[in-house]
């Protein structure tokens, strides 16, 4: 099994990021949220894989710092926009250890593609803390991160007719019933480190998206609200989230 460093610098992994393109409804909505602040405001992109977001938003942003842990990914990011921005800039990484970077130096500090769950939770926290740390007051630290709502469909098997992805499929669901607890105990939790089959049997953080607000609250979050992977809408009913169809939560919290 591959490290989470190989994995996410291995060529076949960054050439699949290279072909990402759009940004996802959350990320939409962002722009519109501070759309009177663009001309003004410093941004840290995080995860930031082979430049997905930096297409839309290093054009918007005064500054612009794109940040990756994999190195391979920071240099096909770099490689790709470069000289285009002169107010942009590309490095390697940790989330968890944003060294070198001052207090309060950006408006937004943006952890996009679930990159978060790519850690255990104490990193997690970790890597939240150093967010907030970054962020000026007045600005906003969004990050998304695996809805622990859709591991039930992640758990069963997913018919397809076409043979290949049958094969697929059942390779999948092989890997991950035999990686993960039994699904009776998995599912009496509030959060999991669960493989779930999408990508070289890498473990995630699968969070209830109750729990991950409270603990933004407690953290000192100023404001948290939630959207929807799906449409870009503000998750406002009473456990709205419980829908194995919202796949990934998006969290802006207000410093």
């Amino acid at each position: 099994m591959p490290s989470q460093k190989d994995f996410w610098n291995s060529t076949s992994t960054v050439s699949s990021y290279r072909r990402s393109a759009q940004l996802y409804p959350p990320e939409i909505r962002l722009l519109g949220l501070l759309r009177d602040r663009w001309p003004s405001l410093e941004m840290l992109d995080i995860g930031v894989g082979a430049g997905r977001t930096t297409a839309y938003f290093a054009e918007l942003a005064k500054r612009y710092v794109a940040n990756d842990f994999a190195a391979n990914m920071v240099a096909q990011a770099s490689q790709r926009f470069a000289g285009r921005w002169p107010h942009a800039s590309f490095q390697q990484g940790d989330a968890t250890r944003l060294d070198g970077i001052a207090g309060a130096s950006f408006d937004l500090v943006l952890f996009s593609y679930n990159g978060i769950d790519c850690v255990d939770f104490d990193a997690r926290r970790l890597a939240l803390s150093e967010m907030k740390r970054v962020c000026r007051p007045g600005g906003w630290v969004v990050f998304s991160s695996h809805n622990f709502y859709t591991i039930p469909r992640h758990l069963r098997f997913q018919f397809h007719p076409h043979p290949r992805r049958l094969l697929e499929e059942a390779s999948r669901h092989r890997t991950m019933r035999g990686a993960n607890p039994p699904s009776e105990q998995l599912l009496k939790q509030d959060q999991a480190l669960f493989v779930d089959g999408t990508a070289a049997d890498l473990r995630y953080a699968y969070v209830k998206p109750d729990l991950q607000e409270q603990t933004l609250k407690q953290m000192g979050f100023n404001e948290v609200r939630l959207y929807s992977c799906l449409n870009g809408d503000e998750i406002t009913g009473t456990r709205a989230y419980e829908n194995e169809d919202m796949s990934w939560v998006y969290y802006f919290c207000a410093v």
